[in-house]
């Protein structure tokens, strides 16, 4: 059986001739574009378009990237058609809004690429799911032919960094992905759901959009790191390890991929894949930030409570097991102390939309401030995520801290 192909490409600039040359370079080893698309077919492309933020903040996929791949799907004879469900409502005065703030209707415009303006729900049989059997899936998505995927490389405080796998939870419409959350309130188990959705929807190429990344507290609350790079592959999990070799993490530290391989889905072991274009140490960055929530090192405790520690930092805690007696509740309180709270910082300026998006109803806004109530929280981060303020802050309990000194 033949390893898994990923294509490392340098680009530096978003300059639109130069990305869809980069692209261009990145797709050569697969035969082009044209080894994906087919004269004819209804090619859907997944941005991240997490929410109504310009393409300098790089918390979203940049334009240039979008325009040059539906330039190149419209030269292969495709129907290229802009897809996403960011956080909020899934409505057109919504959609439109971030449309125009994240430049995608300036690459409408260049490449020629409509937006989505099918702002229905479907919801369909995934009999393959290990853990979602039906999901509530964008409409779009039903009567695309081939479904192209390009996510932004950028920390994720709930699954260390979200790539390829979870960029694909955008095509579950608007608010109801506060629903998913609810159901699935522990990491692991999101992580599980964020599988089924990737082996449902099974992108048939996969572009990451790496130039300027984010590092520290993403999704959208990090810090523009420039990478200068693209990748490529038809898999998307082989590239998802890639990119954690690529910021010098063991590529198990993300949870999807760790999830990914305890069901067999992926080896998440850089020897089994092919890396093609630029060889990975000579583009390797070794002081990446990650975000907070980064497994801390159980060798910093000792005897029992390094035990428990390997469970937390492993996710094995927080994955719904329930062990009786005191050894539960210690097990539940370590990992609470390790997992970072939402609080509302000084930005914030009191609008509810933390509030209203809020899977399990745990803010409230007192005296035109928002308040978090841990005792509720799931720590999913829609709050942090999706502020518009980008105000909610993450902070880590004492011992939280206390453990993760160097």
């Amino acid at each position: 059986m033949s390893k898994p192909r990923v294509s490392l490409v340098r680009c530096s600039t978003y300059d639109l001739e130069a990305v869809e040359a980069a692209i261009c370079q990145a797709l050569e080893p697969f035969g082009g574009m044209s080894a994906f698309v087919q004269p004819g077919q209804r090619v859907l492309l997944k941005p991240n378009l997490l929410r109504a933020v310009p393409p300098e903040k790089a918390a979203t996929t940049h334009p240039a990237i979008v325009a040059a791949v539906a330039r190149l799907v419209f030269e292969a004879g495709g129907q290229p058609f802009v897809v996403e469900s960011s956080g909020g409502p899934f409505i057109a005065r919504w959609m439109s809004a971030v449309y125009k703030a994240t430049g995608m209707t300036w690459a409408s415009e260049v490449s020629g690429v409509p937006l989505n303006e099918d702002f229905r729900s479907a919801n369909v049989p995934h009999p393959e799911g290990a853990l979602l059997h039906r999901l509530d899936v964008v409409h779009p998505l039903t009567e695309a032919d081939v479904v192209i995927n390009l996510p932004k490389f950028k920390t994720h405080n709930l699954v260390g960094l979200t790539l390829a796998v979870k960029n694909l939870f955008g095509l579950i419409p608007g608010t109801t992905k506060v629903a998913y959350h609810s159901k699935l309130q522990d990491r692991s188990l999101f992580c599980e759901g964020l599988l089924d959705i990737y082996t449902y929807v099974k992108p048939a190429l996969n572009i990451m959009d790496a130039i300027i990344g984010m590092e520290g507290e993403g999704p959208s609350g990090g810090d523009p790191r420039e990478m200068g790079l693209l990748l490529a592959s038809p898999d998307g999990l082989a590239m998802d390890t890639v990119c954690a070799a690529l910021v010098s993490l063991e590529p198990t530290a993300v949870l999807t991929t760790r999830r990914a391989v305890a069901r067999g889905l992926t080896s998440g072991r850089l020897e089994d894949i092919e890396i093609v274009g630029e060889e990975l140490e000579a583009v390797r960055i070794a002081d990446f930030r990650m975000g907070i929530e980064m497994p801390i090192d159980p060798g910093l405790a000792k005897g029992p409570l390094r035990a428990i520690l390997q469970r937390v930092s492993s996710g094995e805690a927080l994955e719904g097991h329930r062990r009786p007696g005191l050894g539960a509740r210690l097990s539940r309180w370590l990992g609470n102390q390790m997992v970072a709270a939402p609080h509302a910082g000084p930005k914030c300026i009191g609008c509810g939309f933390c509030a209203r998006h809020c899977p399990v109803n745990a803010i409230t806004i007192v005296n035109r401030k928002a308040v978090m109530d841990l005792s509720k929280c799931i720590r999913c981060y829609c709050c942090h995520e999706l502020c518009p303020e980008t105000a909610v802050e993450l902070r880590k309990p004492w011992l939280g801290r206390l453990l993760s000194r160097g």
